[in-house]
């Protein structure tokens, strides 16, 4: 029996040692089909005996069969991506994780660029991905934080783009931290720059608070947009929910990085031009608010 199925193996081995040779001298679109074959005929033949099939019968290097199979068990039936690119760039391709080759093959036309141009720019990919998922959590982390507040950083020139809040508005916002602590946890990278929560952070180091409740931010990056920008974006987009002025102003900022910029002058002028009146009325209604909850304290005691 065990020599009926050495046979059978062998007969397949030359079946396909033809079929390799008849590949290997084709186009470089039956790279999958050779790494299928160079597979199976390794997994075929006895422990060390696969070297020298390659040398004898095929005269193929190990080293570029190497590559074939990785290629193969990398990129398996989705070859059809990837049909137009010769063995090389697709070793190097292999190199990057899964969940970033789709991304890099959009970026680059890697048929008109040479070998040695694809590899300086994958090392500067793997350099800026590994930058990026250092600093932003690819995998949301619902856990919240205490993390001392003399630790976190300013987002870079954050006062240019939003003012801080003054007068009545802020002494009102400090009075509620201290009566209610911090409800909405800030946003912040791993290495403690703030997106969202300048003003509560401001305030507990007014108030001598010493920690704040914090969340990491979370980013699929589905726009494929570099850290710089995409952190940029965040920290506009943080500003979206408040009912004051500021919402213009953070919609303007972002239609003018990421958008249309005739609508952020749109925006804009609407921040100048009505940003007063809008202020106003958030602060009447509020004032309206404390006076009905005065109200109502004083009837129940």
């Amino acid at each position: 029996m065990t020599n009926e199925i050495k046979v059978m193996q062998d007969d397949e081995i030359k079946v396909m040692t033809k079929e390799f040779i008849r590949l290997k001298d084709a186009t470089m679109n039956n790279v999958i089909k050779m790494g299928e074959i160079l597979i199976k005929v390794k997994e075929s033949l006895p422990h060390g005996k696969f070297g020298e099939w390659l040398e004898n019968e095929v005269d193929f290097s190990q080293r570029t069969a190497n590559q074939l199979m990785k290629i193969t068990r990398e990129f398996g039936s989705n070859s059809q991506a990837i049909s137009n690119l010769d063995s090389t760039k697709l070793y190097l391709l292999a190199e990057l994780p899964v969940d970033d080759r789709e991304d890099f093959m959009n970026e680059n036309d890697l048929q008109n660029i040479s070998t040695r141009e694809m590899k300086e720019r994958i090392k500067d990919y793997k350099k800026n991905v590994n930058d990026f998922w250092n600093i932003v959590d690819r995998t949301l982390d619902e856990n919240t934080y205490e993390i001392f507040v003399d630790e976190l950083k300013p987002f870079p020139n954050h006062d240019f783009y939003f003012p801080e809040m003054k007068g009545r508005n802020y002494l009102n916002f400090l009075t509620s931290i201290e009566k209610y602590g911090i409800i909405q946890p800030v946003i912040i990278t791993r290495d403690n720059t703030i997106i969202s929560g300048h003003q509560r952070v401001r305030a507990c180091k007014d108030l001598g608070i010493v920690t704040i409740p914090a969340h990491y931010l979370h980013s699929e990056n589905k726009r494929n947009y570099s850290l710089n920008d995409l952190l940029l974006d965040d920290f506009l987009s943080s500003n979206f929910h408040t009912r004051t002025s500021i919402f213009w102003l953070a919609v303007a900022w972002r239609e003018f990085y990421f958008g249309d910029k005739e609508k952020s002058q749109e925006y804009m002028d609407k921040f100048v031009n009505e940003g007063d009146e809008i202020d106003k009325k958030l602060d009447d209604w509020m004032e309206e608010k404390r006076q009905e909850i005065a109200q109502l304290k004083a009837k129940h005691n």
